[in-house]
């Protein structure tokens, strides 16, 4: 192989020094034997899997077939533990937790003697908050992803998690489903590890990256159980090897293009709304521009093809079938650029294959004709908004009605659940004090229709917040509201009764007060005391961006393009 420069590891161990012997003895304590003048790319393999988030269970072996890979590509491999984020039993949320898994996947990149990385993560922040330390330390970087959970049946249908539980909750709460049906429902839900087999962010994170090039083609979709896993690891782990010899560094494919790129096929999927944030993070960490109608722009000009729950008809593994990510670009046609690096050093085109199956819509006649997202501004969202229109009642869309303000998590179920609040079905349902800084952002954005509603029959009501949504929901949910209320944004300053009016037809979301009115609500308003006093959520409170800036941490951030890079580390004795 040729290579332009000395690999990076080489650094531990060349020499005679006491330092070089002292290196080169600890790796040979685990078995290892580094020759320096014949020098091995040495991959770090990071491993997220946990018995606590089965969403990344299966990747456990996963890692030990990226490094079966490694060793046959001639190089090194090192597997080193993460921490695992899971939403499902995490909280409040594993978004909190999202740069911290960033800052420890960065300084074990820059502390140890790391020529390339391999991320293995599948529950929805495992790989954003893995990508976005490798981003940082820009060294070659592949993703091994663990894929969607099987479906398991209830009254004779697959479920789709979660989008299959929001159902069910609703159904339960309209009365609908007794407690002998919520049980069987229970049992039928546990359906093993894997991520979410609908549309969700686990899925939509990981089909936006593999477009992007950090998965390898075909790669995202498989389901946790398909015997092709172990094989595309080992693939990946062979790739990770060539990646370094031939530096592809990751700001080789996170570019303006590629994000153009990643935006398109997000909006094909018609996918998760925390996808447009993690791309704003990730856009962070590069220096690159971004503003939030980035999304809105390219929704407008982009079908929806994906016809996958929770917007669609059918799960992952059809979409798999049909052709998975290949099939996908190539039904997108002239709205790509086919000549964009793929994760193997390809242009996409060597990879683009006609779709089969009907999980992939034609573009004639695509599951929505354009406009899966819309950014939306105005009074009440200076620095945006987000809704996915995909997954939202046609008949709100232009919808005025009066707010019911909740300000935190517990008023909000209990209300809800309670017999005697009839808000009216005309009611806008707010919960403020959900942002980055006031909660750490919580999917808690999909508001529950209280249960007199329901049970009169009303399964969607306009909700708004500043937390996010789970990518597997649906209803017309306006979330990522910038700024938050936590930090005195306006929707920390409605009141029961204001009137709010969502246009999504002119991208708006408002109330109706004047400014003199909100003037004199900001003037009175005072923050909430600090909820923690130490440890992480303290840091991330003080530190965290808002929504339109990914809710990364500033000093996370490159402001210009000479902060990307960061420094490397003294060699000397520890």
């Amino acid at each position: 192989m040729t290579f332009s420069k000395p690999l990076r590891s080489n650094a531990w161990f060349a020499g005679s020094t006491e330092v070089a012997l002292m290196h080169r003895v600890a790796l040979a304590n685990s078995g290892i034997t580094v020759d320096p003048a014949h020098p091995r790319p040495i991959i770090g393999i990071l491993d997220s899997s946990s018995a606590i988030n089965p969403c990344n269970l299966t990747l456990r072996a996963r890692g030990e077939d990226a490094a079966r890979g490694v060793r046959e590509a001639g190089g090194i491999a090192l597997i080193l533990p993460t921490i695992t984020l899971g939403e499902d039993l995490m909280k409040p949320t594993a978004m909190l937790y999202r740069a911290l898994l960033s800052i420890e996947v960065e300084e074990y990149a820059r502390a140890y003697p790391l020529d390339g990385l391999i991320i293995l993560g599948n529950c929805d922040k495992s790989l954003p908050g893995a990508l976005l330390g490798a981003l940082s330390a820009n060294l070659p970087t592949i993703i091994v992803n663990g894929g969607p959970r099987p479906a398991g049946r209830f009254r004779g249908a697959d479920l789709g998690t979660g989008t299959a539980l929001w159902r069910a909750t609703q159904q339960q709460r309209a009365g609908t489903l007794d407690a002998e049906g919520w049980a069987g429902f229970e049992r039928a839900l546990a359906c093993g590890p894997g991520s979410c087999n609908t549309m969700g962010t686990a899925s939509s994170m990981a089909i936006v990256l593999e477009a992007l090039g950090f998965l390898l083609p075909g790669s995202s979709t498989p389901a946790a159980d398909d015997p092709r896993r172990p094989g595309q690891a080992e693939a990946a782990g062979r790739a990770a090897v060539r990646a370094v010899w031939e530096e592809r560094t990751p700001d080789h494919y996170l570019t303006r293009e590629g994000l153009n790129l990643a935006l398109t096929t997000l909006a094909a999927l018609g996918g998760s709304t925390n996808v447009a944030l993690h791309l704003a993070a990730l856009a962070g960490r590069r220096a690159l521009d971004w503003e939030p109608e980035a999304l809105d722009e390219a929704s407008r000009g982009t079908p929806v093809l994906a016809d996958v729950e929770p917007g669609g008809r059918y799960l992952l593994a059809e979409f798999d079938a049909a052709g998975g990510v290949p099939a996908l670009l190539h039904t997108l046609g002239d709205l790509i650029d086919p000549t964009l690096p793929s994760a193997d050093g390809l242009p996409w085109s060597a990879h683009l294959r006609p779709a089969d199956g009907p999980a992939i819509a034609p573009r004639e006649a695509p599951v929505l004709a354009g406009g899966a997202f819309a950014v939306l501004r105005g009074n009440l969202a200076p620095r945006g908004a987000l809704l996915r229109v995909s997954t939202a009642g046609s008949d709100l869309l232009d919808h005025r009605g009066p707010a019911v303000v909740f300000r935190d998590y517990a008023t909000m179920v209990a209300r809800c659940a309670d017999p005697e609040f009839d808000p009216g079905e005309d009611a806008v349902l707010v919960l403020a004090g959900a942002g980055p800084v006031g909660a750490g952002m919580p999917e808690w954005g999909v508001i529950p229709i209280p249960v007199t509603l329901a049970r009169r029959g009303v399964t969607d009501m306009v909700r708004l917040s500043d937390a996010r949504m789970s990518g597997t929901a649906f209803g017309t949910c306006v979330v990522h509201i910038a700024p938050e209320a936590a930090i005195g944004g306006p929707l920390g300053l409605l009141l029961d009764g204001d009137m709010i009016h969502l246009d999504v037809a002119q991208r708006s979301l408002s109330v109706d007060l004047g400014e003199a009115e909100l003037a004199r609500r900001a003037a009175a308003w005072r923050p909430a005391s600090a909820p923690d006093l130490r440890g992480w959520p303290l840091l991330h409170s003080t530190h965290v961006l808002q929504a339109d800036r990914g809710a990364d941490l500033d000093f996370l951030t490159a402001p210009t393009p000479e902060h990307t890079s960061f420094r490397e580390p003294v060699i000397g004795l520890s």
